[in-house]
């Protein structure tokens, strides 16, 4: 089982086809959020639906399959790290404070594609962010400290 903390830019992608969306309904694939991200994808609904070109009706079936999907994780359980995570995350996208709250909460890697969060935390060392091909080489056995050596070779 890979566990992951799902970021934002990621999720978006189960509104569409490919190969992050295959791997977000991977049985494989455990999510986990904070329950912030349900805020960001309704308050971005217009832009999702119109991007990714589906009606309204299909944007909230998706929506509500997200929470069989996702762990969405309510603030008060990582609390405590949210100073900690904003001073982090202040170097380069306050937004991404709850993220990396969860993620040092539970000690498992944030799953995006903003290469700013994976080179921050390769460099700092403070939390993990892996990409969408750290991902795939998860869940097909390779383990995480190899996963991290290549990030490093691909971000550094």
């Amino acid at each position: 089982m890979v566990k992951v903390i799902v970021d934002t830019n990621i999720i978006f992608r189960v509104f569409s086809k490919g190969r992050t969306r295959n791997l977000i309904l991977n049985p494989s694939v455990k999510l986990s959020a904070p329950s912030y991200l349900i805020y960001e994808i309704v308050d971005k609904s217009d832009k999702i639906i119109s991007h990714f070109n589906i009606s309204p009706e299909k944007f909230h079936k998706i929506l509500k399959g997200l929470y069989n999907l996702v762990d969405f994780v309510p603030e008060f359980y990582y609390k405590e790290f949210i100073e900690q995570a904003y001073e982090i995350a202040k170097n380069f996208d306050p937004k991404d404070t709850p993220f990396i709250a969860l993620a040092l909460k539970l000690e498992i890697p944030i799953w995006t594609n903003d290469k700013a969060m994976i080179i921050h935390g390769l460099k700092s060392g403070k939390y993990l962010a892996i990409d969408t091909q750290a991902v795939e080489e998860l869940v097909k056995g390779k383990n995480l400290e190899e996963v991290k050596e290549d990030l490093k070779r691909r971000y550094l």
